[in-house]
């Protein structure tokens, strides 16, 4: 019972959310009545079958996720659902936590939905906070075995708002899951999408990934109206939304020449909503009120 054997320890759950598995104990000389002596003190704490948590029970979100993939072993990933939700790609949280485990295992645990695939090619694998995790391109892929044609097509999306989307890399990852009954439906919103419009700021693209995941049409970015650039525009409301950056639109004359673009965009029949950095961050649903209501009166 020296110390060195601890510090190694820490510095193995340094790197792993507070967790260390079994095999890796083992690896650092730790026998299996050393285990039982700090479990028993309260150092290491049993999360699942051959996986602790270092120095105290609990966890937070990531050392959750990254405990449900370690209990199954150094080739298992996160997938499905709970990478979507990882990756930002959906908003609910998912119950069980979905991993995927190449090969076969029979041995359920608590909190855990294991997926079963033939094989995991390297270029579907990568690491999202320091846990293993399906690729974007291969997790949209995996969300078409659980989710219908409108949610999935949400979920490219998203994917694409968030500047994560890779058509030629999700195309490759269909390639190699060939033979899943569920491609089929990834086929049809794969072969259907069109990609966002190109962005020239991160408030921009804020903006656009609030409109889809409310389900609001795509509006056109950057488009002329009145002979004007203005930045949002749906044509089809008669409705421009101007986007105020926190470093723009503050100086006096600036000030002057929005209100005299707002004024020439109203004589065109126009309607102009301004939306501030300020206000899309803290009222993001009372932005998209304001869109719906001048939408409706259109």
């Amino acid at each position: 019972m020296t110390e060195r054997p601890d510090h190694a320890i820490l510095g193995v759950a340094g790197r792993q959310h507070g967790l260390v598995t079994r095999e890796q104990l083992h690896q650092l000389g730790v026998t299996r009545h050393d285990v039982a002596h700090r479990v028993a003190h309260g150092r290491l704490h049993p999360i699942h079958h051959g996986v602790y948590a270092v120095g105290r029970p609990g966890l937070a979100g990531d050392g959750r996720l990254l405990a449900a993939v370690l209990a199954y072993g150094p080739t298992s990933v996160l997938s499905h659902r709970s990478a979507a939700h990882r990756w930002g790609l959906v908003d609910e949280r998912p119950g069980p936590i979905d991993v995927t485990v190449p090969g076969s295992s029979h041995r359920r645990q608590r909190g855990i939905r294991v997926h079963r695939a033939r094989r995991l090619a390297p270029h579907d694998v990568t690491r999202v906070a320091a846990i293993p995790a399906t690729t974007v391109s291969r997790t949209l892929i995996d969300l078409a075995s659980t989710m219908g044609h409108r949610a999935l097509a949400r979920a490219f999306e998203r994917a694409d708002a968030l500047g994560l989307l890779d058509l030629d890399q999700v195309g490759a990852a269909l390639e190699r899951v060939q033979g899943r009954r569920s491609l089929a439906r990834a086929l049809r919103v794969l072969a259907g999408y069109r990609p966002l419009a190109p962005v020239r700021s991160e408030l921009e693209r804020l903006f656009l990934a609030l409109v889809h995941d409310a389900g609001l049409p795509a509006p056109q970015v950057n488009s002329r109206v009145a002979g004007l650039e203005v930045d949002i525009c749906w044509p089809e409301w008669r409705l421009v939304v101007e986007l105020d950056g926190r470093a723009y639109h503050s100086s006096p004359r600036s000030f002057e020449a929005d209100r005299i673009r707002d004024a020439r965009l109203q004589r065109a029949g126009f309607r102009v909503l301004r939306v501030t950095y300020r206000r899309l961050i803290d009222a993001p649903a009372r932005v998209l009120d304001d869109i719906r209501a001048l939408a409706a009166l259109a």
